[in-house]
């Protein structure tokens, strides 16, 4: 039996040693003063190496993909916190702009959002009715959120788009502390994927290790900047928000055939619908390795072993699926495991002729 082993490219493992080099070296002159008393200068070459080119590295040799917010706002937290604890007291003065930068951006992204608020209540009554009438055509919540956007502020594509990575934290909220206005989806045409999975126990366990994270982190970081800790605080409650919210969405967003469509919700980590007539193949998934192609979609939960997916769908065209705050993705590929899979597969077959060889 041939197991498949991912390698990664030299470029990464040199990107890794790299961004190792710069930490350690900005410890030893900042912690541990081993050039002796820090000047000025090295605090702005510290923050220089932390905030930008470690970013940079990081997201063109080591992860090799391209750099979005969501990613890269916690990675500057993260480095903030780092500088301030490696920056010895007296030279902490030299931090004030790096301080007030952060307030500054943080007091933007507010900003942003209220003026995106404002817009929204604005047009509320529309996107209300554009939201109500997809409920019997779209069965997830996130995609009919999608479906409004685009039938409201369809017109203003920049601003549909900003609005779209709003969504995200709305539905999370929703999930979260509104949980009776989204039912269970059920019926002879919906097929779960948790059940089986062991998933839960995931799930059990990242939100412990994030409670004690919470505790932690607040309590080291308030050692040098309060600012900071409590900065740090609000965004590791808004992981653990959107960590259930996800798990709530997994529960109440089973794969659904409706329509002569195909609706996926992972979570709040992507959706998309699937036209039958774009189904060009289906077949049980005979690799031991799940293959890491970009322009698939892969519906199966993380599990304490790695197990390899039921079915693969074959798409004859390119279609449009949507990521967390509004990214798009196009996918020429599912992967895919539910609880029923025999049922799936059936029910599937008898909505969509599918020839017999390719099962």
């Amino acid at each position: 039996m041939v197991q498949i082993v991912k390698t990664h490219p030299k470029s990464f493992y040199g990107g890794v040693l790299f961004i190792a080099a710069l930490l350690l070296s900005n410890f030893f002159i900042q912690k541990m003063e081993v050039t002796g008393q820090v000047p000025p200068i090295l605090v702005l070459a510290t923050v220089l190496d932390v905030m930008i080119i470690l970013p940079v590295v990081l997201f063109l040799f080591v992860l090799r993909r391209k750099a979005t917010l969501s990613l890269l706002a916690p990675l500057w937290l993260l480095g903030a916190g780092f500088v301030h604890w490696i920056v010895p007291a007296y030279a902490k003065e030299h931090l004030q702009y790096m301080n007030v930068s952060i307030i500054l951006v943080e007091a933007g992204f507010i900003l942003l959002e209220l003026f995106l608020l404002v817009i929204f209540i604005k047009n509320l009554k529309t996107w209300r009715n554009n939201f109500k009438a997809s409920k019997h055509t779209i069965p997830h919540l996130l995609s009919r959120i999608s479906i409004a956007n685009q039938q409201t502020f369809g017109g203003y594509p920049k601003l549909e788009r900003l609005i779209g990575v709003i969504a995200t934290d709305v539905s999370a909220i929703r999930y979260v502390f509104f949980p009776h206005l989204d039912d269970k989806l059920a019926g002879e045409h919906t097929f779960s994927y948790h059940k089986n999975s062991e998933y839960f126990g995931v799930f059990l366990m990242f939100v412990h290790a994030m409670l004690i994270e919470i505790i932690a982190v607040h309590v080291m970081l308030m050692q040098y900047s309060h600012t900071i800790a409590w900065i740090a605080t609000l965004l590791d409650f808004y992981a653990l928000v959107f960590l259930i919210a996800d798990y709530q969405a997994i529960r109440k967003s089973p794969v659904v055939i409706q329509n002569n469509h195909l609706h996926f919700q992972k979570g709040l980590r992507f959706h998309m619908t699937v036209p039958l007539e774009k189904v060009a193949d289906v077949r049980r998934y005979e690799g031991e390795a799940l293959p890491g192609e970009r322009d698939s979609f892969t519906l199966m939960l993380a599990g304490l072993e790695k197990v390899p997916p039921q079915f693969e769908i074959r798409l004859s065209e390119a279609v449009e699926g949507y990521r967390v705050f509004g990214f798009k993705r196009k996918v020429m590929k599912i992967f895919l495991t539910v609880d029923e899979p025999e049922r799936f597969l059936q029910t599937l077959i008898e909505a969509r002729p599918v020839s017999k060889k390719d099962i």
